[in-house]
């Protein structure tokens, strides 16, 4: 896997670029325009193909046994469910690795995720930062959205592991809120606790990883109030010009806030805090915006509606009910780029900033300088000081 991760034009998995590949010697080629059609990203050349002498299976849905556990019990897949999507998948590649006593099983690692980077480097990304995002997903359920073709290639979302998951990823199990035909009373979402899990998700096509802001140990109380500044045209300077204008706020109430990037366009602000319910949260997070807005009119917006936020930035309050997910620091984004969701230090915000500066090729080589800027969001003291600061503004 260190090998192809090492190379993006890998021969092993052939697209329908392997003959421009075989006449550049394996250069990138910058005018080449990019491939947006599914089939185009994910169809295989037989021709020439270097055959996998661990290549046993025709589609990956032959990798999942028929699971073991009560859950699985259910009967067949009904026809709505996204997992068909995934066991449709057709095998070019597949092997299997040792993690922590675990066997996984990899398939179609070579596959290009983005023009210049695959599979199989976006796995050797979670892998070398693993230490650092599995305290952000430590028993946080997750809705999982799938990209398995390319990150510009349309996705899905898998919230029910429906009995799929393996014996090392863990799940925590609810009831559904709203009852609907061909799917099952309770929900069982993936929780990812460790690096076997991890790679397993990303192996089955998560990209990036989203999970709630609250733990199955108090699932109904967030741990943080989330504010996603949005910008409408993609123009990030908006959002940084809306992230100080947010400092200043938090600064004059005395909040200590969190601030990343999202990894696409815009910026992620998380305000400890602890003792809420979900409607409280999003009873505070409304007029935190509504503050926030007030001291930048001319670029961001609170409205609700897409048609009336023009080219207005949406500072986003309506990420904290429950069961709501934003990625997590560290996550890797389905955008252009292979960019990450990174934390900042404030001061790092100016206008010079730019999404594309953390990607990763560069992340790592962030951590081992700065370490994990966020390794103190949850600290107790700032919860709770937070929280008092909080409770004051629901009692005035």
């Amino acid at each position: 896997m260190l090998e192809i991760a090492m190379d993006s034009h890998s021969k092993v998995w052939q697209s329908k670029h392997a003959a421009h590949l075989d006449e550049t010697g394996g250069k990138h080629d910058d005018n080449e325009p990019e491939a947006t059609d599914p089939e185009q990203l994910y169809e295989a050349s037989e021709a020439g193909t270097k055959t996998d002498p661990q290549h046993k299976h025709l589609t990956v849905g032959e990798l999942f046994p028929k699971a073991k556990n009560k859950r699985s019990s259910r009967g067949p897949l009904p026809k709505e469910s996204n997992w068909h999507k995934i066991f449709e998948e057709k095998i070019r590649s597949e092997g299997t690795m040792e993690v922590e006593n675990q066997s996984l099983q990899l398939t179609n690692i070579e596959k290009k995720l983005w023009k210049h980077t695959n599979k199989a480097q976006l796995i050797n990304y979670y892998n070398n930062i693993a230490e650092y995002i599995l305290p952000y997903l430590k028993d946080r359920p997750l809705s999982l959205h799938i990209k398995n073709l390319a990150a510009q290639a349309p996705g899905f979302y898998i919230k029910d592991m429906e009995g799929h998951e393996p014996d090392f990823l863990d799940i925590f199990s609810t009831k559904r809120k709203h009852k609907a035909k061909g799917k099952a009373d309770v929900i069982d979402y993936a929780v990812c606790n460790n690096l076997p899990a991890l790679l397993w998700l990303i192996n089955l096509g998560c990209i990036d990883l989203n999970p709630w802001n609250s733990t199955t140990a108090h699932p109904l109380a967030p741990d943080f109030i989330v504010i996603d500044l949005d910008p409408s045209d993609e123009d990030f300077k908006k959002a940084v010009k809306t992230a100080l204008a947010a400092k200043e706020y938090f600064d004059e109430q005395k909040l200590t806030a969190f601030v990343k990037t999202s990894g696409k366009t815009g910026i992620h602000i998380f305000v400890p805090c602890k003792g809420f319910s979900f409607p409280q949260a999003r009873n505070l997070a409304e007029p935190i915006c509504a503050e926030i807005q007030k001291r930048v009119p001319k670029i961001a917006t609170t409205e609700v509606s897409i048609s009336h936020r023009g080219n207005k930035l949406f500072v986003d309050f309506s990420q904290n009910d429950e069961a709501d997910t934003l990625a997590c620091a560290y996550s890797v984004r389905p955008g252009k780029q292979p960019c990450v969701s990174t934390p900042l230090e404030w001061e790092e915000l100016t206008l010079k900033l730019k999404p594309t500066d953390f990607t990763i090729n560069t992340v790592n080589a962030r951590l081992l300088e700065k370490g994990d800027l966020w390794a103190d969001l949850l600290n107790k003291k700032t919860v709770s000081a937070n929280s008092k600061i909080l409770f004051r503004s629901i009692a005035a």
